[in-house]
């Protein structure tokens, strides 16, 4: 019976071992893709992670926190690049939503605030308007609100939204984007877990990459 119990042990351990393993490496086309154009990161020294999102994505607001989990315990230093998505012209307020929040330096404060306005309060940002009146909800005051929204900083970032989308080929969201070469989404990787396992591992790899490079 011992004996029994000890080769069931074993045999997990080494199950446990080998799917640790399986996860260590992604397989190109299978878990992520490589992009056919490289594109340029913001620093080449760090390991650049580019997020597609969109607040109106249910995907992407659960993935937002197992994200930023990661994000606390990443490996290795990232540089994160956050790109909000307009698949339908509906999503373009939420996108500049994201840009106004950036430019009034409040990001941090709205981020999660934004998601749960939708999906969990069921708030519809459907104008430019109906995000100004969120953001005074949120303390904003309204004249420095519609001031944002209507910046340069927002307007540049919508402009080159739609090449972004092309360039870096982002078909759905949650999308991440590692270093500007391999795209990673959790229908390609196998849901959210796994896309963040393919992300680790990524980062480690292009780490060890600019590690080599600097030698």
């Amino acid at each position: 019976m011992t004996q029994r119990i000890t080769r069931w042990c074993l045999a997990l351990v080494l199950s446990l071992v080998a799917t640790a393993a399986l996860a260590a490496a992604p397989e190109a086309g299978k878990d992520y893709v490589v992009l056919e154009r490289p594109q340029s990161t913001v620093d080449p020294n760090v390991v650049e992670l580019r997020e597609f999102f969109s607040y109106g994505c249910p995907h992407c607001s659960t993935f937002e926190p197992r994200f930023k989990q990661w994000l606390k315990q990443a490996p290795v230093p990232v540089k994160l690049v956050q790109v909000p998505v307009v698949f339908h012209e509906s999503w373009a307020p939420l996108a500049k939503a994201f840009y106004a929040a950036e430019a009034l330096g409040m990001l941090d404060k709205l981020h999660r605030p934004l998601f749960d306005a939708i999906h969990v309060n069921n708030l519809k940002l459907r104008n430019d308007e109906s995000v100004v009146d969120f953001f005074v909800q949120q303390g904003v005051a309204r004249d420095k609100a519609e001031e944002a929204m209507k910046s340069f900083h927002v307007d540049t970032n919508m402009r080159q939204n739609k090449r972004l989308l092309r360039d870096y080929r982002i078909e759905s969201t949650p999308s991440v984007v590692v270093n500007g070469k391999y795209l990673v989404s959790p229908s390609g990787a196998g849901g959210q877990p796994r896309m963040l396992e393919v992300i680790d591992a990524l980062v480690r790899q292009e780490h060890a990459a600019i590690a080599k490079q600097k030698q």
